[in-house]
């Protein structure tokens, strides 16, 4: 019986301080509570003080940097001639030739057709003779200007080997370019000097052609590799070319050309052209097929074939056209022309 009043006394005593200490610890919570309270109103009132002093702060421009690895490239500075953005290239070269003749006709460069024939009057005529010129040397400008619709280009390029007896101005190219149309003079949609070999002679040789025609051609790629051109053209040459002409039609040209993995290439061509004179009229037609072949990365074996009748423009050192009989009908030439030989690039230049 003592030892359970015993119990009950530790008990109520275990009670009463517990009691003590809860109340103890609850009066210490509420007073943090208050302190921390005042602290917050003092913080307001010193953030409420400074921004009324502190001046309302200036507009800043942040710039972003990006980072990168790449190598930062540079781009050749363009001529800028209107405030719309017309970009032009300027380019050419200064040429000079010469030569010593013994025997040939007497021009600068080749003229085979003006050879004289052994036993003839213009042969024993022949006399040594030195010759030089630097009416081959260029000049151009390539431009493209943009516009609402796209941009359009062109090119002008001069030279002054108008003539092969004498030095001339003559304009080489002249064209606009817009999407896939060329409007002006230069290379015959027909001829591929892209396959034609080297050579020094600014004349090139018998079979090549340099023919320049005031045209309009549209072109187009038919796959990734393999596209085609069609193309009006003036038809007329020279009057020695075309005698009594009186055309009214231009001529009608296709390409078609395509790329090989290895950077080889082929084209065929084709045309058709009428020739008219004041009695006659005749249709002249053309095909040709061109192509060159990598042997290695900077040699090429070139070649190009032509089977043309009636028109002489495109190959160089041909026979007239087409001649006209006694009874004032035209009586069409018509030949082959073959032409091949290697290429081979040293450098850059």
């Amino acid at each position: 019986m003592k030892r359970f009043i015993l119990t009950v006394q530790q008990s109520v005593l275990a009670l009463s301080v517990l009691t003590a200490m809860s109340g103890s610890y609850a009066g210490s919570e509420n007073a943090e509570i208050e302190q921390l309270r005042q602290e917050v109103k003092e913080l307001r009132a010193m953030l409420q003080n400074y921004v009324q002093q502190t001046p309302p702060a200036q507009p800043t421009t942040q710039v972003m940097v990006a980072q990168t690895s790449e190598p930062v490239q540079t781009t050749t500075p363009k001529l800028s001639l209107t405030k719309s953005g017309a970009e032009v290239n300027l380019y050419g070269y200064l040429r000079a030739d010469a030569s010593y003749q013994a025997k040939g006709a007497s021009t600068m460069y080749n003229n085979i057709s003006g050879v004289p024939l052994e036993g003839t009057a213009e042969e024993a005529q022949q006399k040594d003779r030195l010759h030089s010129t630097a009416s081959v040397s260029r000049i151009g400008l390539n431009f493209k200007t943009p516009t609402a619709m796209g941009d359009v280009g062109g090119k002008l390029e001069m030279d002054f080997f108008g003539s092969a007896s004498r030095d001339q101005f003559r304009i080489r190219h002249a064209y606009l370019t817009f999407d896939k149309w060329l409007l002006g003079q230069t290379w015959s949609t027909f001829i591929a000097p892209e396959y034609y070999p080297e050579t020094i002679d600014a004349a090139t040789y018998v079979g090549g052609a340099l023919q320049r025609s005031p045209l309009v051609r549209y072109s187009d790629n038919i796959t990734a590799n393999t596209s085609f051109a069609l193309a009006v053209e003036d038809p007329k040459y020279t009057a020695s070319s075309d005698p009594d002409n009186e055309m009214r039609l231009p001529a009608f040209v296709g390409r078609l050309n395509h790329k090989f993995a290895n950077g080889s290439m082929l084209s065929g061509r084709s045309f058709v052209a009428e020739k008219k004179t004041s009695q006659d009229e005749e249709w002249a037609w053309g095909v040709g097929i061109g192509g060159k072949y990598q042997l290695t990365p900077k040699t090429f074996l070139k070649a190009d074939y032509n089977h043309i009748k009636g028109d002489g423009r495109f190959l160089m050192w041909t026979n007239s056209s087409y001649v006209i009989d006694d009874q004032k009908h035209i009586q069409s030439n018509e030949f082959d022309s073959i032409s091949t030989g290697i290429t081979h690039q040293f450098n850059t230049q």
